[in-house]
């Protein structure tokens, strides 16, 4: 790998508006951003210092740019950012350039949901059934019921289902055969968490675990996170960081940062899904920076420059709750924003909410456009109840 201490240019893969924030940290630092993407009105290519609209499904075609110009591989670094299934190309980047950040085994684990749980599966990591629906194919029924149903590839919550009922597998069933691959997994109960960590020469470090509140069935849509206590929940924390420790060393990260969903079961914790990426829905630029005192895009460029980074995570008796506009009824009235932030003293707060609006959650794309707040309070109770006081104000 890459010795430390020499980047000036940061590579950007996919630059959606959520790599902005990556951006200008990295501009910050005084490196020139090259940003990649095949679509060229995405957001991040305006905030770059050289755009490139190209393919990134095919990383010979980033090699290509980047070949034709007089930057040796000690300069460059990918910057880490919320990307779905073409984080491969960020990882074949790393692998051919030999940089710092996740490789392509990595990538390939983290982004195919069917080979993450066969290589977690083989260490014992994952004790669940799980089976294939390949494209085009009708033949598969499950065993038993309840089964969560996902595409293969895909981020974002997109067409996850919880199926508990025969009724409602024979609805799934009926619109097969699907043009692209799905899994069918044994349900798991319990509490699901957001992770949010760091790894650095192989040691996780973590930064934040969020508390999950979940749309109810069939589909499985995160509306919001409640930040946990590092005081008040150190025996759950240290469960969360040994296992995601166990995690790191089966999908071979050295350096990086990652985010992952957990269940805690009343067994143990159980991976849903693995990422080495930062957290997107406004978590690594905003909401855990906030909570914790740790900005983690920072202290990966300031890692990569030679520096040492500062992972202290902030030492508070309040709890943070960040929650989307999960409504789903009409949307009546918007408030003024200075009315909604001073009433219930927001920290954060941005509505794209359309009067006369009602909209079905299904996934992230159907909600996360919506907007946001975010609020702190003495405990998760009080937060939450301030949380819907502010979404009862449109209706």
């Amino acid at each position: 790998m890459q010795k430390r201490g020499l980047t000036k240019y940061a590579i950007v893969i996919g630059a959606s508006d959520e790599t902005i924030y990556a951006i200008r940290q990295a501009q910050k630092y005084g490196m020139t951003v090259l940003a990649f993407d095949g679509n060229e009105k995405a957001e991040g290519l305006k905030y770059a210092d050289q755009a490139y609209v190209v393919d990134i499904r095919d990383p010979k075609k980033i090699f290509a740019v980047i070949d034709k110009m007089d930057i040796s591989a000690k300069d460059m670094v990918v910057l880490p950012v919320p990307i779905g299934r073409y984080l491969i190309s960020s990882g074949a980047f790393n692998e051919h350039y030999g940089l710092i950040g996740a490789g392509n085994n990595t990538t390939e684990v983290c982004t195919d949901k069917w080979i993450f749980h066969k290589t977690l599966k083989q260490l014992g990591l994952r004790k669940i059934n799980c089976n294939l629906i390949k494209a085009g194919k009708t033949t598969y029924v499950p065993e038993s019921l309840p089964v969560i149903v996902k595409p293969r590839y895909g981020a974002g919550s997109r067409q996850v289902l919880r199926i508990s009922s025969q009724e409602e597998w024979d609805g799934f069933a009926k619109e097969m055969p699907y043009d692209e691959d799905f899994i069918v997994e044994d349900a798991v109960d319990g509490q699901e968490y957001g992770v949010d960590g760091m790894v650095i020469n192989k040691r996780f470090h973590l930064i934040l675990a969020r508390k999950k509140l979940i749309t109810t069935p069939p589909y499985r849509q995160c509306v919001g996170y409640i930040s946990t206590n590092h005081k008040k929940h150190a025996e759950l924390l240290e469960r969360i960081k040994e296992f995601m420790s166990e995690l790191i060393a089966a999908i071979q990260l050295e350096d990086g940062i990652v985010h992952a969903d957990l269940m805690k079961e009343e067994q143990g914790l159980f991976i849903i899904e693995l990422s080495a990426r930062p957290s997107g829905h406004r978590l690594h630029d905003i909401f855990v920076p906030m909570v914790t005192g740790i900005d983690m895009i920072s202290e990966f460029i300031r890692y990569t420059k030679g520096g040492h980074p500062s992972i202290h995570v902030k030492e508070t008796d309040n709890v943070y709750i960040i929650r989307y506009f999960d409504i789903e009824s009409k949307i009546n009235i918007i408030p003024p924003k200075e009315y909604i932030m001073n009433k219930y003293s927001l920290l954060e707060y941005e509505c794209n909410l359309i009067p006369g609006e009602i909209r079905k959650i299904k996934d992230g794309h159907s909600l996360m456009g919506r907007g946001y707040f975010i609020l702190e309070g003495k405990n998760e109770k009080e937060v939450c109840e301030l949380a819907n006081s502010v979404l009862n104000e449109y209706l």
